[in-house]
């Protein structure tokens, strides 16, 4: 590391140097000038999956808004979701100039009508504070044919970071992330990628735990080899419940209420199975179409878990929401995300921009393509950042083998608390440089000393530590601001 934040800046040289090198090819050039587009954009986040994984649910979850999209056409087509002034839909076509949409909202989120089958996206602008930093890409299942293998590496070419959903995070579910070849390029692979048991609340036959024992699954499968080499992390959400705590209603308060004031004995026999809780009649309050909506909005489990929330003190809205949201998932998959993606924008998308030069200089060769190659290589050879966001992967799900005081310093030191000298240092921002310098040169050697002593599980986390100080200290002593 060169300097915080150098990345970004040798990235930004490398886009323009490959324009000017591409300066006879004008298809080569309008795809680099795109590169580049996106580079100064917002972060790409794609919500993929296997078939029926509950993609659109959780876009609906993240979003805190009905915005999944369903159209009258055959669904193959990839749909985005950013941020703007007024709701509206775009179409583009695999043939044709993009053309606008009627776009619709009703109860079960949005929908555009006269949509054809040979669609390659739509794209859908919504005012949400949640989509203007980031936008969203909702796809199709990911099959294990030929054509869904061909869609996926698509894909990750489009996206900065990805949510991956499965029902199971079985192996041959995590067989249908496409492996990233090439030297460096398969050495970042894991980067930009979550995996998310989703459906959680069905795990289990959906029995009143099923909550827990999804992130059971998930933290015992976050430290299996199989997953490690394809993801940075795994996490359990049940986006049903979680998009129903960011909507919550106070009708839909209230009936939940109603069902958690009859006695357990009296109600949980209707709790067994959805045609139980419709069939119960005037038993059950509240009335069966209240009772419908509620399976609809919450599921089953959702509903024991809501009337248990309510019986052990959420009173109100606001309560029960806050804490359907922790027992989802959702939350803890927000502090992921901003985390490992958001916080660590600049970084992915630097990753996606250096994947896009060695590509074009690959398929597009050239006098100079070995000397873009070359530079791409140096780029990444002196990539400090793609170490430190391993690490924070690492002691996000404990496989860094340092104790816990050694584990919150080296994610503060690698930049998990934010990117500035002052926050890896845990400083005030007002420091003055000399007491930066001696922060860091303390901190740089008492990691050389836990590098030397680390046993073989955490010595590659000390070291990554060590050259993160080391990169501070330079950064100090070439006069680089601070903040």
């Amino acid at each position: 590391m060169t300097g915080t934040g150098d990345l970004p800046a040798r990235v930004h040289d490398l886009l323009a140097e490959a324009i000017r090198i591409y300066h006879g090819n004008p298809a080569a050039q309008a795809w680099l000038y795109r590169q580049a587009e996106r580079f100064a954009g917002p972060l790409r986040l794609a919500v993929t999956g296997t078939p029926g994984a509950g993609k659109s649910t959780l876009v609906n979850a993240l979003v805190g808004q009905g915005v999944a999209l369903s159209t009258d056409g055959d669904g193959g087509h990839r749909t985005w979701y950013s941020d703007g002034p007024q709701p509206r839909a775009q179409v583009r076509p695999l043939r044709g100039a993009p053309y606008e949409v009627p776009l619709h909202r009703d109860d079960h989120g949005l929908r555009v009508v006269g949509v054809p089958g040979d669609v390659l996206e739509i794209l859908v602008e919504w005012p949400s504070r949640s989509l203007r930093h980031t936008h969203l890409l909702d796809t199709p299942g990911l099959s294990a044919s030929d054509a869904g293998w061909a869609a996926a590496g698509e894909l990750w070419q489009e996206a900065d970071a990805v949510l991956f959903l499965s029902r199971t995070l079985a192996a041959a579910d995590l067989g249908r992330v496409p492996p990233v070849r090439g030297g460096w390029a398969a050495a970042t692979a894991a980067l930009h990628v979550v995996a998310v048991l989703s459906r959680a609340d069905e795990t289990a036959g959906g029995r009143v735990d099923a909550l827990l024992a999804a992130k059971q699954i998930a933290r015992r499968r976050r430290r299996e080899p199989v997953l490690t080499v394809v993801c940075q992390d795994a996490l359990a959400v049940s986006g049903l419940v979680g998009y129903a705590a960011r909507t919550l209603r106070q009708d839909e308060f209230d009936a939940v209420a109603g069902l958690s004031t009859l006695p357990r004995a009296e109600l949980e026999p209707y709790l067994l199975s959805v045609d139980r809780f419709r069939a119960a009649g005037t038993a059950v309050a509240p009335p069966a179409d209240r009772r419908e909506r509620l399976l609809d909005r919450l599921g089953l489990t959702g509903i024991r878990l809501a009337t248990t929330l309510v019986r052990s003190g959420a009173h109100d809205t606001a309560a029960l929401a806050e804490a359907l949201l922790r027992h989802s998932g959702l939350a803890e998959l927000q502090t992921a995300v901003a985390d490992l993606f958001s916080a660590r924008r600049d970084v992915l998308k630097s990753r996606v921009a250096l994947l896009a030069v060695e590509h074009l200089a690959h398929r597009e060769p050239g006098p100079q393509s070995a000397y873009l190659l070359g530079q791409v290589e140096r780029v990444v050879a002196g990539a400090h950042e793609f170490e430190e966001l391993r690490l924070l992967a690492a002691l996000r799900t404990r496989r860094a083998g340092l104790p816990g005081d050694l584990a919150v310093e080296a994610r503060r030191l690698a930049g998990g608390d934010g990117p500035t000298v002052f926050e890896r240092l845990g400083v005030p921002a007002e420091t003055p440089p000399e007491h930066l310098w001696a922060h860091a040169e303390a901190a740089a050697e008492r990691w050389r000393h836990e590098a030397q002593e680390a046993g073989p599980d955490s010595r590659r986390a000390a070291q990554v530590v060590v050259q993160s100080c080391e990169g501070m200290l330079q950064q100090l002593t070439e006069g680089i601001p601070a903040a």
